[in-house]
């Protein structure tokens, strides 16, 4: 009797703890959702509706893009900085600020000035969120779930895509999605720092909190990997749902279909742990690259709505993978310091599609979007090489 009582009060607080630990990755989830597949990629969801009211040309999308992803790459150092020195909750702090700052002047714009500064506002948000993110994952969670609780996390960027699509479904406006976006990047960011997991031998306030980096050249392979992987998927994020209807002729429904099924198909991230654990990280790196490489090499060609929407699927699902798979390089590179390891890494997916919509903005006039979309397509073929190069996982 006595021994039956005494464990009950344990057993109880172990399912709290893991209910804790479910609710906080859900919270990691709506905040990357809100952060990348709202803040950020629902500019590649507005875009044909953008040029239609006349609020940018073509070529000025492009350079907004650009400034997005500059921007996105100054907030992934800042927060490497403060997570580095344990302040995650600054760094979730200023996913809100900027996310609410950017939409509202992008919804409010009335030409392109605001509209332009307010796409680099708002791409500053993603940045600040995911090495907040995975930092506090990696303290709270129990070590047999926390790669795939990364992992789910990570897959928010789909459940904002497709959360957007279903905004301007049945809203109608563009608008809308980006004020719904700072909403409810007051709502989770705010609950993601207010909730509480329980720890055992590793709070987060504390020495054991201090992230050991790794050496630099240990980052450098990774760090090609992702610029490649970003310069070659940004003319996708900016221009997929614009080529996908001058493309194959698809209608206002149609190619809000297009995109939401990018969005559905994103939230397959989720399986990113499960590819590493299975096959490694070179293999699942390897095979991820062709994969996405031939979802952008195909729009172009594609003749019908099928093949643009196969190709929405496939990019979807596999750039989210790549995102997985970019937390695990961080992973093995620097063990000891994942958080700052995965801010810097996705920095450099935002060099990459810095760069790439830069060259974009300039070029699209004169090589216009299918060859675009080409390079952009070999550009991340050359990934599914380039990672052998990588050296064996670094012990921590």
């Amino acid at each position: 009797m006595t021994s039956s009582m005494n464990k009950t009060p344990h057993r109880y607080k172990s399912v709290e703890s893991k209910t804790a630990q479910r609710i906080l990755i859900a919270l990691g989830a709506s905040v990357v959702a809100v952060a990348y597949g709202m803040a950020r990629f629902a500019l590649g969801l507005s875009t044909p509706r953008i040029l239609d009211d006349h609020i940018a040309t073509e070529a000025q999308i492009g350079y907004a893009s650009s400034l997005s992803f500059i921007t996105y790459v100054g907030a992934c150092f800042i927060s490497s900085w403060w997570l580095k020195n344990q302040k995650w909750k600054l760094s979730i702090l200023a996913v809100l600020a900027s996310a609410v700052v950017g939409c509202l002047l992008i919804a409010f714009s009335a030409h392109a000035v605001v509209f332009i500064l307010g796409v680099g506002v708002a791409g500053s948000a993603a940045g600040f969120a995911s090495g907040a993110i995975a930092y506090r994952l990696v303290r709270e969670l129990d070590p047999v779930r926390e790669s795939r609780g990364q992992a789910i996390a990570n897959a928010g960027t789909g459940i904002g895509v497709a959360v957007a699509t279903l905004i301007l479904f049945f809203v109608g406006s563009w608008r809308v999605v980006f004020i719904s976006a700072a909403v409810l990047a007051v709502i989770f960011c705010l609950w993601f720092c207010v909730h509480q997991v329980e720890q055992k031998g590793n709070p987060l306030d504390g020495k054991s909190a201090a992230e050991k980096r790794g050496s630099v050249s240990a980052l450098l392979v990774p760090a090609v990997l992702t610029i490649l992987m970003g310069a070659g998927s940004s003319v996708y994020w900016t221009y997929g749902r614009s080529l996908a209807e001058t493309q194959t002729g698809l209608a206002e429904t149609q190619s809000l279909l297009f995109w939401g099924l990018i969005g559905v198909a994103g939230i397959g991230g989720s399986f990113s742990g499960d590819a590493v654990a299975k096959f490694g990280t070179k293999i699942s790196w390897s095979a991820c690259s062709v994969i996405l490489g031939a979802s952008v090499l195909l729009l172009p060609f594609s003749t019908s709505a099928v093949w643009a929407c196969v190709s929405g699927v496939l990019f979807g699902a596999l750039y989210t993978v790549l995102c997985g798979l970019t937390i695990e390089l961080g992973r093995e590179s620097w063990p000891e310091a994942v958080g700052g390891a995965t801010s810097i890494l996705f920095a450099t997916i935002a060099v990459g599609q810095a760069l790439g919509s830069l060259i974009i903005g300039f070029s699209v006039a004169l090589l216009g979007l299918p060859t675009l979309f080409i390079a952009g397509g070999v550009l991340v073929l050359v990934g599914a090489g380039v990672v052998w190069l990588k050296k064996s996982r670094v012990q921590g």
